[in-house]
C-alpha cells in the first residue's frame, strides 16, 4: 500500500547542548543526544472475496533523548513515548469516549488497533480496501540550553478514498522538562498574529498564482473570515515555524500550510529566554 506519511518538517543538524549541574558537586552533565525508538507490527493477512490480500500495519519511529539532566530528559521521553499510544487509541476510539477502555502500553494499543480492523472487516465484508495503517515519525527541531523542540508526524488510513495525516510540535522547557504553552513563549500574541497574517497572505497568493488561481481569504476555513494563529507553533534555530494541518484552515487537497518567521522579525514578540540559539 502506498505510504501516506508526509515528511514535511525539514530540520538542519541536531544541536546538542551542555548544561551545568547546580547541585553541590557541580558535576558537568553529558551533552544531550538524540536516539530513536522503532516499533513495527503487521496483522495476519485478510483475504477478500475478490482474492485480494490485505495486511494492516504499524510503523512508528519517535525520538528518545539521552544525556542532560536525568529527571528532565525522562519527563520529555515519557511524553513522547505516549504519543503513539494516543495515536493508536484514537483510531480505535475516534470519538474519545470517556467509557472506552483505552490502552496504556504500546503493545496493547497495537493489539486493539488490529482487533478494530478485524471487526471492521467482519462488519463490512464488501467494503474495498478495508485495511488499517498507522505510520509515525518524530524527531527534533531544536535542542538548546533553554528549549527542546520536537515534532511528531502521524498518518492513518482506515479505508476509503484517502487517509489523513497531521504533524504536531512540542516545545519543552529544557531546565524543567515541562511542556510549554504558546502563552509561555509568546509575549505579544496580537503582534505575532498580524505578522503571521501578512506571511500567510503573501505565501498563499503566490501559491494561487502558481496554480492559475486567485487568492481569496473567504476560501479558507477561518472563523468569520478572520485570520487566526495555528494550533502548532514550533521553536527552531531560525525562528518560529507555524503549521496548519489539513482541514484546519483549508481543504485536504491544499495539504499542510507552513509559515516560517525568522528571529529578526520577532523582536519583542517571543520571550527572550526561549529564542532558539
Amino acid at each position: 500500500m502506498k505510504r501516506i506519511i508526509y515528511l514535511m518538517v525539514v530540520v538542519g543538524a541536531i544541536w546538542a547542548c551542555k548544561s551545568g549541574n547546580e547541585s553541590g558537586n557541580n558535576k558537568e552533565l553529558a551533552a544531550i543526544a538524540v536516539d530513536s525508538v522503532s516499533f513495527k507490527q503487521e496483522s495476519a493477512p485478510h483475504f477478500t472475496k475478490e482474492g485480494d490480500t490485505l495486511i494492516s500495519s504499524i510503523d512508528i519511529v519517535y525520538p528518545k533523548l539521552t544525556g542532560g539532566d536525568e529527571a528532565v530528559i525522562t519527563k520529555i521521553n515519557n511524553y513522547m513515548a505516549n504519543l503513539p499510544i494516543q495515536g493508536l487509541n484514537s483510531v480505535v476510539d475516534p470519538e474519545g469516549s470517556p467509557e472506552a477502555n483505552t490502552s496504556k502500553s504500546l503493545d496493547n494499543a497495537a493489539k486493539a488497533f488490529f482487533a478494530s480492523v478485524t471487526d471492521a472487516q467482519k462488519e463490512m465484508p464488501d467494503a474495498p480496501n478495508m485495511v488499517y495503517t498507522y505510520e509515525a515519525l518524530g524527531d527534533t527541531m531544536l535542542i538548546s540550553p533553554s528549549v527542546i523542540s520536537l515534532y511528531y508526524n502521524e498518518a492513518t488510513y482506515t479505508g476509503g478514498a484517502h487517509g489523513n495525516y497531521n504533524t504536531f510540535f512540542y516545545n519543552f522547557d529544557a531546565t524543567t522538562g515541562n511542556l510549554l504553552t504558546h502563552a509561555d513563549f509568546i509575549k505579544d500574541t496580537l503582534a505575532l498574529n498580524k505578522l503571521a497574517e501578512i506571511k500567510f497572505k503573501e505565501e498563499e497568493t503566490s501559491m494561487a498564482k502558481e496554480n492559475g488561481m486567485e487568492f481569496k481569504m473567504e476560501d479558507y476555513f477561518f472563523p468569520g473570515g478572520k485570520f487566526i494563529l495555528p494550533n502548532n507553533i514550533g521553536i527552531t534555530k531560525q525562528g518560529l515555524r507555524l503549521l496548519y494541518n489539513p482541514y484546519e484552515v483549508a481543504s485536504y487537497a491544499r495539504g499542510m500550510i507552513i509559515l516560517d518567521i525568522p528571529w529578526r522579525e520577532l523582536k519583542g514578540i517571543v520571550v527572550e529566554k526561549y529564542i532558539g540559539q
